[in-house]
């Protein structure tokens, strides 16, 4: 077969105008210390000086250039720019310790950025924390220092913990205001920075819908949030890559968890933010106010603490092996992305993060890693596996079609789609003497893998027709209440549960491990959209 020349300039032009039609890809810095980039690279597993961190952060930022051609060029001159670094506990506490809250060396590098390179006017850290605020009358949950009260401002971190770095959050931003007289340097604690009415008293708000119309997706829709989150006109979130007891790991999105203000949220005698977990959580997650939270004002820009991070969980000091060196920084604009890219390097798989369904949900970025561009080190070589939380299992099937008829066909079957991990047939199609739910999943090839079956009632369970599961489950459901070795198809396989309740109630769930068996999604599972 020939083809002239018309025909070939004909189809290079329409492929020009496909590729032109693609999104363009987000862009994610990712730099170690031993990068050769950098004027003196040292081995991963070797202590930094504040210079060298700096260089990390400015060459991060650098590569994650965002679509803007550069962090400066997206600032407006004259800007307000609120700096979120994760400083949720001081030393002071027992349990703290290095990987536990934002690198200052990080933060410093973030600010000293701004100060010379944008046309930021006003360039303000802002955080929440564990800490009392220095005019709060409460006795409880107060930190003192050479016999006065300090806060996160205050708070005097002497020289060894942040090498390089000395002495005091508002002794850093006095060094700025002195080197960058043109512009003002501050400190907000949002504990206290709730928006109030103009009677003074708190005011709720409800959460912003994004542009492809999506709300709130906690069970209460309006939230008590700070000035400074929604009223700066910049904000980039700055926050430590670690393991979380409760969303698995804490980052970019998470770090939004301390914009909540605690003088509305924690109840007496705590200075924690109590009713925020206990009024928002959805199905046991805190998936869902993290992401609710960071619609007030999603971030501008990341850029990620991967000096030093805690495995296992967060605020702990009881093993000492619990902190891990990693020496890298992340940046970007995409928080989803980052947040990705960061799960990856400490061993989670992505999918597995549920607050990253609900931003990406919010067009807050993507978690498709063919849509990511990640610019400097190889993240594949990077990955290390961390110790994951405690009884850890991934996001269980969310995607479920149910019925009452057996006999019906699978046309016939009802789409619905379960906002936790656990899918309650009672609720979902009323009393009934017996149920069936299934679920499709698509593998990449032929698998071995593990279905982590939870189950409340009397059930059967196949897998592409074959049955895997007879069961009769009289006590509270639980995650991964069974874990059934099995082979899988490549493509789409279907699981089916039948189900007759105990004491009236019928619960099931569904998570596909890998090989491993670790309570991690299967790798490149997708579970296939509720249909018949």
């Amino acid at each position: 077969m020939s083809v002239n020349r018309r025909e070939f300039l004909g189809a290079a032009a329409a492929a020009c105008c496909l590729r032109a039609q693609e999104p363009a890809k987000t862009r994610l810095g990712l730099v170690r210390s031993s990068h050769n980039r950098l004027p003196r690279p040292v081995p991963p597993d070797h202590p930094l000086d504040a210079d060298l961190v700096r260089d990390m952060v400015w060459k991060a930022i650098e590569y994650g250039s965002p679509a803007a051609g550069s962090l400066e060029a997206k600032i407006r001159p004259g800007s307000w720019v609120v700096v979120k670094p994760n400083i949720g506990g001081l030393r002071a506490a027992e349990s703290w310790r290095p990987g536990d809250t934002t690198d200052f060396r990080v933060t410093r590098a973030v600010v000293e950025y701004l100060a010379r390179k944008s046309g930021a006017k006003r360039i303000t850290v802002a955080e929440g924390g564990t800490y009392r605020g220095l005019h709060d009358k409460a006795e409880d949950h107060v930190v003192t220092q050479n016999g006065r009260r300090v806060d996160a401002n205050l708070f005097d971190w002497g020289s060894t913990d942040f090498p390089g770095f000395s002495g005091s959050l508002a002794g850093m931003l006095a060094d700025f205001a002195a080197r960058f007289p043109g512009k003002r340097f501050d400190y907000v604690d949002l504990s206290y920075d709730a928006v109030r009415d103009a009677s003074g008293a708190f005011r709720k708000l409800p959460v912003p819908r994004s542009r492809n119309g999506v709300g709130a997706a906690s069970n209460l829709s309006e939230y008590f949030v700070t000035n400074t989150i929604v009223n700066c006109d910049f904000l980039i979130t700055v926050p430590v890559m670690k393991m979380h007891l409760q969303c698995g790991m804490t980052c970019c999105l998470k770090n939004y968890v301390g914009t909540g203000p605690r003088e509305v949220y924690s109840v007496p005698g705590t200075f924690s933010n109590l009713k925020l977990h206990r009024d928002y959580s959805v199905g046991g997650r805190i998936d869902t106010f993290i992401a609710d939270l960071a619609a007030f004002h999603p971030p501008d820009y990341c850029v990620i603490d991967g000096l030093r991070g805690l495995q296992e969980q967060e605020h702990s000091n009881h093993r000492d092996d619990q902190m891990i060196r990693s020496n890298l920084i992340v940046a970007g604009e995409d928080p989803v992305a980052a947040d990705s890219l960061a799960a990856t390097l400490i061993g989670h798989n992505p999918w597995d993060i549920d607050y990253l369904h609900h931003a990406a949900r919010r067009e807050m970025g993507t978690m498709d890693f063919r849509r990511i561009e990640v610019v400097g080190e190889e993240a594949d070589r990077l990955r290390r596996p961390w110790e994951k939380p405690r009884n850890w299992f991934g996001r269980c099937n969310r995607e479920w079609v149910t019925t009452l008829d057996l006999s019906a066909p699978a046309g016939a079957w009802k789409p619905h789609f379960s906002r936790v991990d656990a899918l309650d047939l009672v609720e979902v199609a009323g009393a009934s003497p017996k149920y069936a739910a299934a679920a499709v999943f698509r593998a990449e090839g032929g698998r071995k893998g593990y279905l982590w079956i939870g189950a409340r009632g009397k059930v059967a369970v196949s897998l592409n027709g074959e049955t895997v599961l007879r069961e009769e489950a009289i006590t509270k459901h639980r995650i991964g209440q069974y874990q059934v070795p099995v082979s899988l198809t490549a493509g789409e396989n279907r699981v089916v549960f039948q189900v007759e309740p105990a004491d009236g109630a019928a619960t099931v769930s569904l998570l596909v491990t890998g090989p491993r068996n670790n309570g991690d999604t299967l790798e490149g599972l997708r579970w296939v959209p509720t249909r018949g």
